[in-house]
């Protein structure tokens, strides 16, 4: 130990010992260390080193393997998944291990908030996880962190998880990933200043930790219309992790949204492998249909979907069968034809799909887009009911913006003119993903282009 300012040599000492004695190597040094400085400890601190988290060091080395699977950059399904079995070993090692019930949580949480499997039985699991983390130690700072994402990802109970972060943050007060979630949870409730409030204190604690610039940081700044902001987080996401691909497609869109330019985004998926994991983006060629869309090239459009056959796109704030992205292309094509029958074709798939998820917002925006395709006004305009209905439309300050512009989508396209425009204008008056140049180049608004207040919208 040094004490920098003098480059004074403050303690030293050496230790052999076998794996089974970290624990108490772990806890000598702190108290050391802690005296060395003058410091002083709590109760509860003192209680925290001395006690050990797991009397199973085979299940502790699964636990710190899968807490650093958790940490790796872009939040990838791969890497969950991972955590997850190294979590399941441990605990069938020790199925009082606190420590992993909580991690496990988190890890089940990813998988449902990143839509990998956004099944109410893995919500549960989050849930359960947390519990049982509680359940075996009430004042653990990760358990109650665990149960502050369960509060906030399976239930979004956004006022119960932020009490459970800051029960946390006494504990662990200078941890950057409680802070982060504190940021993001403010994000819902429409705090935009605290939220960036969170992600100035995370990334003080962690400065080079990628995912704090990729969400926290860029995605908040690319809501709030600060775009130049936006593409300098998304820019140090990519110089901490080079292959953290999200965070590049992001800085694509973002140019797209504020200058009206797609160069930037078609350079970045040339250059992607096909396979490449974009976490809550998605993959490769659902990035590019979406490219192709607003390029109005409904001939590479067609092709891509020829060669991928994918499907439903999916990711974390759409499902879309390619079909849906057919039909669109045949419009642009001027084949009214073929665009009926692509839309009823991806209307049957998603009838499938709400059956198996009826709470899913995104299924009921791909529904209502074909629907409306159809001409099935009436049907559109309940799938459009569904979604202002909707807990994340009422209760979600962040998604909520998202959801409103699938409204728009499906109310224009429906011939419900006056109501798209009025969900227009709150989107523009505030942070959201709408853009002046995203209503000139998405064909999805080509039926209010004749209005006149659409074109007054877009000249003011």
């Amino acid at each position: 130990l040094i004490d920098a300012g003098t480059d004074r040599h403050v303690w030293a000492e050496q230790y052999d010992r076998t794996l089974n004695d970290a624990f108490a190597v772990q806890s000598d040094i702190a108290r050391r260390i802690v005296t060395a400085v003058g410091a002083a400890l709590t109760s509860a601190e003192q209680g925290r080193l001395t006690a050990p988290p797991t009397g199973n060091a085979e299940a502790y080395r699964l636990y710190v393997r899968a807490h650093e699977y958790l940490g790796r950059p872009g939040a990838l399904q791969s890497n969950v998944d991972s955590a997850v079995a190294l979590l399941e070993r441990a605990l069938a090692l020790d199925p009082g291990f606190a420590l992993a019930h909580a991690a496990l949580s988190e890890a089940h949480g990813r998988l449902f908030w990143f839509r990998y499997d956004p099944t109410p039985a893995r919500a549960a699991r989050q849930m359960e996880e947390a519990q049982a983390a509680l359940r075996l130690a009430p004042n653990l700072p990760q358990a109650h962190a665990a149960m502050g994402l369960a509060l906030y990802w399976a239930r979004r109970d956004y006022s119960g998880a932020l009490d459970e972060f800051h029960v946390a943050l006494q504990g662990m007060p200078n941890d950057a990933w409680i802070w982060a979630w504190i940021s993001a949870v403010y994000r819902r409730l429409g705090n935009w200043t605290e939220a960036l409030a969170g992600f100035e204190k995370a990334t003080q604690l962690d400065p080079r930790n990628a995912n704090l610039f990729l969400d926290q940081g860029g995605n908040t700044y690319a809501f709030l219309h600060r775009y130049g902001d936006a593409v300098r987080a998304y820019d140090r996401a990519l110089e901490l992790a080079p292959d953290l691909y999200a965070a590049a497609i992001q800085k694509g869109w973002i140019y797209a949204r504020w200058q009206g330019r797609l160069d930037t985004l078609r350079a970045v998926l040339s250059r992607l492998p096909a396979t490449a994991e974009l976490g809550g983006a998605g993959t490769k060629a659902a990035q590019q249909a979406e490219l192709y869309l607003w390029a109005r090239e409904p001939d590479s459009l067609l092709q891509l979907l020829a060669a991928t056959r994918p499907g439903i796109f999916e990711w974390q704030i759409l499902v879309a069968p390619g079909a849906l992205y057919a039909a669109w292309a045949h419009e642009l094509q001027g084949n009214p034809a073929a665009a009926r029958a692509a839309f009823d074709s991806a209307r049957v798939l998603l009838d499938s799909v709400e059956q198996r998820r009826p709470d899913d917002w995104r299924v009921h925006a791909g529904r209502g887009l074909a629907l409306a395709g159809l001409g099935r006004r009436r049907e559109a305009l309940l799938e459009a009911r569904w979604l202002r209905q909707s807990v994340v439309y009422r209760q979600d300050s962040m998604e909520s913006r998202i959801v409103a512009q699938e409204r728009a989508w499906i109310l224009a396209r429906a011939g419900e003119g006056d109501s798209a425009l009025a969900e227009i204008g709150r989107l523009l008056a505030g942070p959201s993903q709408l853009t002046a140049q995203v209503l000139r180049m998405d064909p999805r608004f080509d039926p209010l282009r004749a209005d006149p207040r659409f074109q007054a919208l877009l000249a003011r």
